[in-house]
């Protein structure tokens, strides 16, 4: 069957998302950063931001009372958190790469209207993408079937010409389960070797 369309998750697919570094820049004092990680990017605050159940300033504020963390600091934290959004190698060139192949490019991502502002802004691909899913802005997140209903539904795509690129195995297993095929990303070489796989032919 022919592949069309390729859709590609962001954080640790196009640009790096590292929560531990971020928290050891932002904090680099704290005595566990382990903890404080889990209390900033893996609970109900953060997961309420990127469903867009919350403004930024709620969720700093949110955080402030909850874990006493000053607002100049929480402020910071949200200044840190955008600017280490930098690309991964060579996925930015794959993405480009399928476009000159005439396939159609979307992007598909639980990320908050802040951060996704702050990367329209300061990155040149997203020209190239035919249409963005973000969890803010619909309040899904992966895995559940509704963002991957939402993305194929909107853009009208069917889901057997259709390949999902992510991270996080249980986001992966979530496109599958909905009939998309699916990459579960490691590594530029690696995703490329998978997408050939498919016979989709990446020029080198």
């Amino acid at each position: 069957m022919e592949i069309k369309n390729i859709v590609f998750d962001v954080g640790n697919v196009l640009v790096r998302y590292d929560p531990a570094s971020i928290v050891s820049q932002a904090f680099p004092l704290h005595n566990d950063k382990a903890s404080l990680v889990q209390s900033l990017f893996k609970e109900k605050i953060w997961y309420d931001l990127n469903l867009g159940y919350i403004t930024e300033e709620e969720a700093i504020q949110s955080y402030h009372r909850q874990l006493g963390i000053t607002l100049e600091d929480l402020q910071s934290l949200l200044v840190t958190v955008k600017s280490s959004l930098i690309p991964i190698p060579g996925t930015i060139e794959l993405l480009k790469t399928l476009h000159r192949a005439d396939f159609n490019i979307y992007a598909l991502t639980d990320n908050t209207h802040g951060i996704m502002a702050y990367l329209k802004e300061r990155y040149d691909f997203w020209p190239l993408l035919k249409g963005i899913v973000v969890s803010a802005e619909i309040g899904h997140l992966k895995p559940s079937k509704e963002i991957y209903h939402h993305l194929l539904t909107t853009y009208l795509l069917k889901p057997h010409e259709t390949v999902f690129i992510d991270d996080i195995a249980r986001n992966v297993e979530g496109a599958i389960a909905c009939g998309i095929r699916a990459i579960q990303f490691s590594n530029i070489e690696q995703c490329i070797s998978d997408l050939e796989k498919m016979r989709i032919r990446v020029e080198r």
